[in-house]
C-alpha cells in the first residue's frame, strides 16, 4: 500500500471517528440530563447513539480492511448525503439550517466526498467548540466555475483549549486534493469554514 493511500484512509478514519463520537457524546450528555423528565426523549437519544455507533462501526470495518488487503473501495458518501448528516447533527441538538443558491453543477466523486467530508468535519466541530444555543448555517453557493461550502457556527462565550489541529488540517488537504482551497478563521463572533472547488470538466453527478 502506498504512503497516499495510507493517509486517505488515516483521514476517512479521522473523520468517521471523531464525527460518530461527537454526536454519541452528545446524546449520552442530553440523555442524562432528561431521564427524570422525558423518557421519549431519552428513548430517542439512545436510538441516535446504537444508530451512530452502528454507521461508525461499519464504516471503521471497512478502512480497516483497506488497511489489510490495500483495497482502493471503501465508504463514499456523496453530496446526497448531506440531509442525513444534517438530521444527524440536529438530533445530536445542534440546530442546522441548510441554504443552497445558484444551479448545481455535477462534480466527480472525489469532489462530492470532498464536500461530505469538509461540512461533516465542519458541523462536527461546531457540536464540539461553538455556542450551541445558537443557529450553524450550512451553505451551499452554486456559480459556473465551482462551488463555494461555507459554514458559519457561532463563537463560545468561553474560548475551547487549543486542539491539535488535525480536523482543519485534514479539511484543507481534502480541498487542495481536488484542486480547491480552504479557510477557516473567526470572524467577529463567529467562525467561518470556507471552502471552494472547482468544477472538473467532464465530471458526472
Amino acid at each position: 500500500m502506498t504512503e497516499q493511500e495510507r493517509t486517505r484512509i488515516a483521514r476517512d478514519m479521522h473523520d468517521v471517528v471523531a464525527h460518530s463520537l461527537a454526536v454519541v457524546v452528545a446524546q449520552a450528555d442530553g440523555a442524562r440530563y432528561l431521564r427524570q423528565k422525558d423518557s421519549e426523549a431519552v428513548d430517542e437519544a439512545l436510538q441516535t447513539i446504537a444508530s451512530t455507533a452502528r454507521d461508525a462501526l461499519g464504516d471503521v470495518r471497512v478502512l480497516l480492511a483497506q488497511l489489510r488487503h490495500s483495497q482502493a473501495d471503501g465508504p463514499q458518501p456523496t453530496i446526497g448525503d448531506l440531509d442525513r448528516l444534517v438530521e444527524q447533527l440536529r438530533a445530536a441538538g445542534l440546530e442546522v439550517r441548510r441554504e443552497e443558491s445558484g444551479t448545481p453543477l455535477p462534480l466527480a466523486t472525489g469532489q462530492q466526498l470532498a464536500v461530505y467530508r469538509i461540512a461533516q468535519e465542519s458541523l462536527t466541530n461546531a457540536l464540539r467548540h461553538a455556542d450551541t444555543a445558537q443557529q450553524v448555517v450550512l451553505h451551499l453557493g452554486w456559480s459556473p466555475h465551482g462551488l463555494d461550502l461555507v459554514v458559519t457556527s457561532a463563537l463560545p462565550a468561553q474560548p475551547a483549549a487549543p486542539g491539535s489541529g488535525h480536523g482543519i488540517a485534514g479539511m484543507t488537504e481534502r480541498a487542495a486534493l481536488v484542486g480547491g482551497r480552504l479557510t477557516a478563521r473567526t470572524q467577529d463572533d463567529q467562525f467561518v469554514v470556507h471552502a471552494w472547488l472547482p468544477v472538473q470538466v467532464g465530471a458526472t453527478a
